[in-house]
């Protein structure tokens, strides 16, 4: 317990002399340059994710795109995963395999028809 109290008093004292002295090593400023670097290596990265991955969407993604991933994301993952299919399969009394065949054709449009453009948005 004494080594404890003694790191954590000798970390303090530390913290406190450097505060103290104006031509001490300043920690505040090493933590703010490497928080902006983190920062722009994060919007480096997140932009990276958006081009690759469509479903991530961008500042112009509709309404109706962001649906419609959100959709295909869900029916994709019902289709992975065989006991939410088998689920499905047994509260629809169809085949397994006519309900994954169903969440395929519906992963086309699955939220219907894309709406009609305006010519303003053109």
């Amino acid at each position: 317990m004494a080594g404890k109290a003694s790191r954590q008093l000798g970390n303090a004292s530390f913290a406190l002399r450097a505060e103290s002295d104006p031509d001490s090593f300043s920690l505040r400023g090493v933590c703010a340059a490497t928080m902006a670097a983190d920062r722009f290596n994060m919007n480096r990265s997140w932009d990276h994710i958006q081009n690759k991955y469509v479903g991530t969407g961008h500042s112009d993604t509709t309404k109706f795109e962001w649906a419609t991933n959100q959709h295909r994301d869900s029916i994709a993952s019902h289709i992975g995963h065989s006991d939410l299919l088998m689920y499905f399969a047994v509260a629809e009394n169809n085949a397994v395999g006519r309900v994954r065949y169903q969440l395929l054709e519906k992963m086309l449009q699955p939220c219907g028809p894309p709406p009609a453009k305006d010519d303003d948005d053109i």
